[in-house]
């Protein structure tokens, strides 16, 4: 080879890390596809380096560019293996699969657009980095109400904007620090308990009040699924106050 890069045979001769820069890869990438079958093996020189044609590099940029579009290795392998006219209906296969998995994404990209709406912002109330179980009991709850349609979407939406008013959302901290408070007690007075599910109360009203959704008159199916977690979330003075909570909203 003559320092033209030209072989004996006139055919123009590339190292692999000419290759790799003209293709926008790495040497390593190109003995990848050699490993795989992908790229075929090409003639080496005494010393034992690889030398590639141009038509190599054409099948290597040809590589590079289906596997921009998403395609995988084993895929492009098949389809650089047939002729034109098999590859372009490859291509419209492919393209057809891609439409596809865009719909896809646009559906759940608007789930998870609906999933944040409707997310109830964490009240820390604890001081650890891991939420506590009262906090996660809020959330569960929170969950419980959206999720299985016991509030609409909107109404859901509704009570977060509520919720994120400054003065409302101080009220909230307030509560839930006094409740997490109980977290480790096992007893709590009762004119304390009355005090502060009445307090829950009268705050929970004020909420719905002011977003215009009136209570339902008959206890809904969701209130025995919350009763029946409060009692591995709660504590027994925590549990004594949401059950003085629970029959005022019953009543």
């Amino acid at each position: 080879m003559n320092d033209k890069g030209v072989g004996r045979d006139g055919d123009m001769v590339l190292r692999t890390r000419e290759v790799a820069d003209l293709a926008g890869a790495t040497p390593r990438a190109l003995r990848h596809y050699h490993s795989i079958g992908l790229l075929p093996d090409v003639p080496r020189d005494p010393n034992g380096y690889r030398r590639y044609s141009a038509r190599d590099l054409v099948r290597v940029l040809r590589i590079r560019q289906l596997a921009a579009s998403g395609m995988p290795l084993r895929r492009i392998h098949t389809i650089l293996e047939h002729d034109a006219r098999s590859q372009d209906e490859l291509l419209e296969e492919l393209d057809r699969d891609l439409a596809a998995q865009v719909e896809r994404i646009g559906v759940q990209r608007a789930m998870l657009a609906e999933v944040r709406r409707l997310s109830m912002p964490v009240v820390r109330a604890g001081a650890g980095e891991q939420l506590t179980s009262t906090e996660q009991f809020d959330q569960d709850v929170w969950t419980l109400l959206t999720a299985t349609g016991a509030f609409d979407g909107d109404s859901a939406a509704a009570v977060l904007k509520a919720l994120g008013d400054s003065e409302t959302a101080a009220r909230v901290v307030a509560l839930a620090t006094e409740f997490e408070q109980l977290a480790e007690q096992n007893h709590i007075d009762d004119a304390d308990a009355e005090r502060l599910a009445g307090q829950m109360m009268a705050f929970g009203e004020s909420v719905l009040a002011e977003v215009g959704i009136e209570p339902a008159d008959e206890e809904q199916p969701i209130a025995a699924l919350i009763r029946d977690m409060q009692a591995d979330a709660l504590s027994p003075a925590q549990q004594t106050v949401w059950g003085v909570f629970l029959s005022r909203v019953q009543d």
